[in-house]
């Protein structure tokens, strides 16, 4: 395999002492953009296999590896498949990967969508009752299911439980008898890629899918929800109180509880 030179203007020696969690990030965009984007108009022929398909990630997962770094992760197998499936065709083999394309939800099916759509209200007023840890695992999992630009994965988590940490945000509303989601972003992985110059409208719309996508896991286990912003002043004690990364930055807090109204 000839390996580029470079990676987003990384060299290799560079890529070998980052920081793992925006190698991480490089080796998600590169494969996605490298392959995942390309590999089915390849498989349908609406598109040739260019010889050096799938290197960039290929060498982008080798240095991973070199690194000792895990690779049972799901994100890091996901790449793993990817990389496989593109040495597969650029050496001439052939895929079937039994894909199924998607099909109309039956009457019965659109009912919960429905429910889950329409029915959800913001809920500001929550009962004093705790919200079991494998209720918010399931949110926090829908949270990183979100559709995010490029696949970089910059989007992480902060959990409140505490009535002390719910100070540290600074709010309109009473906020009680709830757990508190703040979805924040590591901003490094932007900025190693530029993306953070080139497309920065995306870092918004990140936060933004994963806080909508928390609301709704949230609706459907019978919780309620409500999605709220905050600015600089917040980020700045979330991240002093933590021991935070400078470039480690809060966007959105979403509270979580059982509900004790019924907007219209």
């Amino acid at each position: 395999m000839s390996e580029p030179v470079t990676v987003h203007g990384y060299t290799e020696q560079e890529l070998m002492e980052m920081d793992p969690a925006v190698l991480r990030g490089i080796l998600h965009e590169r494969i996605h953009h490298t392959i995942e984007v390309n590999i089915y108009r390849i498989m349908a022929g609406k598109r040739g296999i260019q010889k050096s398909f799938g290197e960039t990630g290929e060498y982008l997962m080798d240095i991973w590896k070199r690194r000792g770094l895990p690779t049972d992760a799901p994100d890091i197998q996901w790449c793993l498949n990817y990389v496989g499936l593109a040495r597969m065709l650029r050496t001439g083999g052939e895929l079937d990967l039994g894909m199924e394309l998607p099909e109309p939800f039956t009457d019965q099916e659109m009912e919960a969508v429905n429910k889950l759509i329409y029915k959800r209200r913001s809920i500001r007023q929550f009962k004093d009752k705790p919200v079991p840890d494998e209720m918010i695992r399931k949110i926090i999992q829908a949270g990183l299911y979100a559709p995010h630009g490029c696949n970089v994965g910059t989007t992480r988590f902060v959990v409140f439980r505490k009535p002390e940490e719910f100070k540290l945000v600074r709010s309109d509303i009473p906020v009680e008898n709830c757990v508190m989601i703040v979805v924040c972003q590591d901003m490094r992985l932007y900025k190693a890629m530029r993306f953070d110059e080139a497309v920065p409208q995306n870092i918004y719309y990140d936060a933004a899918a994963a806080a909508d996508h928390i609301c709704l896991m949230a609706h459907a286990l019978g919780l309620g929800a409500c999605w709220l912003t905050h600015g600089e002043e917040t980020q700045k004690r979330i991240r002093e109180h933590f021991g935070l990364h400078e470039d480690f930055v809060s966007r959105n807090h979403i509270i979580v509880g059982w509900p004790d109204e019924a907007p219209l």
